[in-house]
């Protein structure tokens, strides 16, 4: 993995401007995802300690729900979908459940997920048929993991599995702060013929310790607009569908 990059050598790598890096190399600084050098920038590459759930719904709540409504559009009547626990995924959920009691609302659906407050939007939703996982309760995240979790999968083949992350690196793939949240995610990933990311743009550049799945194992990302071109370049290069909320 390389810790240092030079702006010249990455306008040549990308085929853009030494303008447009420096200029995503302001927005990565902004980000906290990289220190500026002269010519170039230094990154961090770890993310910052996890976040209360609370917290986590109310940081940039608007991507995330723009995120989620373009999401929205992935879902298809039939699906048999996985939600992961998250605020994003939870945001998707919320969606669901509004869209249900309209006329061109995508139901039936199966929705299999570990997360507590996305069963709660769910459990109600005429036309969802909700599989909650077992396993342990996660206080930080309410969501619940384990063998347990695990297993729960077993037996099952899904459409999509829409994941979140705490961090997405072209080389190091999907990664998360917690051991049995990764394992889960997984397994999760490995049940689905589709895996969906849905994460803004903070969320790119940064590693956690634990990995979930490289990128080759990921079809699609649903991020925003603060995005980095040179990320989103990055992903294309390695075969993942981008989908930016603010260009539908």
């Amino acid at each position: 993995m390389q810790d240092k990059v030079r702006v010249n050598r990455l306008a040549q790598r990308f085929g853009v401007s030494t303008v447009t890096i420096r200029g995503d190399l302001k927005m990565l600084a902004a980000a906290g995802l990289v220190r500026r050098q002269h010519g170039g920038a230094c990154t961090t590459r770890r993310a910052p300690p996890e976040l209360p759930l609370d917290e986590k719904r109310g940081q940039h709540r608007e991507r995330k729900h723009h995120i989620a409504a373009r999401a929205m559009q992935l879902v298809q009547p039939g699906d048999k979908l996985i939600l992961d626990a998250g605020s994003t995924t939870l945001q998707l959920a919320r969606h669901l459940a509004r869209a249900s009691v309209q006329p061109d609302a995508p139901l039936p659906l199966s929705v299999f997920t570990n997360s507590l407050p996305i069963a709660h939007e769910l459990g109600a939703v005429q036309g969802i048929e909700l599989i909650l996982s077992g396993g342990t309760l996660r206080k930080a995240s309410q969501s619940l993991q384990g063998p347990q979790a695990e297993a729960g999968l077993g037996g099952y083949v899904f459409d999509k599995v829409f994941l979140g992350a705490d961090g997405c690196d072209p080389e190091f793939g999907l990664s998360t702060h917690d051991e049995a949240d990764a394992r889960l995610n997984a397994r999760m990933a490995a049940q689905a013929r589709q895996v969906i990311v849905l994460a803004d743009g903070s969320k790119f550049g940064r590693i956690c310790l634990h990995r979930i799945c490289g990128l080759g194992r990921i079809d699609t990302v649903v991020s925003d607009s603060s995005l980095a071109p040179t990320m989103r370049t990055a992903l294309t290069l390695r075969g993942v569908q981008v989908l930016i909320a603010e260009e539908e």
